[in-house]
């Protein structure tokens, strides 16, 4: 059986965050990508800055008759470390990075969906030394119910 279109999402976001390097245009290269997520104070300083997708919420919804649509969150969370304390750069930095990777992604795109960044939730500064937020993508889709998904 074909993976669900959920699983190919996450499939193309994770690969689209993988593809974050300064040799592919972007302003940071990403370390760390996996879905296993992990406290920053867990990790090694060379595993920074790393980035964390998982497929959230899913909501399910008739669009004409026969014909449904999906709209499946996916939220990112990043993390950027730095000696000094700066943080802010490097956070804005990867923010910009995240998103351009994933709305620009073909895979997604060759999909036949429609990726839309939603809002991102940051620490409020509140940790020294490191910032950690999360990004929040809206992506839809045509809901195939007879094969769920």
């Amino acid at each position: 059986m074909a993976d669900s279109t959920r699983h190919q999402i996450m499939d193309a976001v994770i690969a689209a965050l993988e593809g974050i390097t300064e040799v592919n245009g972007y302003e940071t290269t990403v370390k760390t990508v996996s879905e296993n997520l992990r406290h920053w104070e867990e990790m090694d300083f060379n595993e920074f800055p790393a980035c964390f997708p998982i497929d959230a919420d899913e909501i399910k919804e008739a669009r004409t008759i026969g014909a449904m649509l999906g709209r499946l969150t996916v939220i990112v969370t990043c993390m950027v470390q730095a000696h000094d304390n700066v943080t802010r750069q490097a956070r804005t930095d990867l923010i910009r990075d995240v998103e351009k990777a994933i709305v620009t992604n073909s895979t997604l795109a060759g999909l036949d969906l429609l990726t839309m960044p939603r809002r991102v939730v940051t620490d409020k500064g509140n940790i020294p030394n490191y910032s950690v937020w999360d990004q929040e993508f809206e992506i839809a889709y045509p809901y195939a119910r007879d094969t769920g998904g």
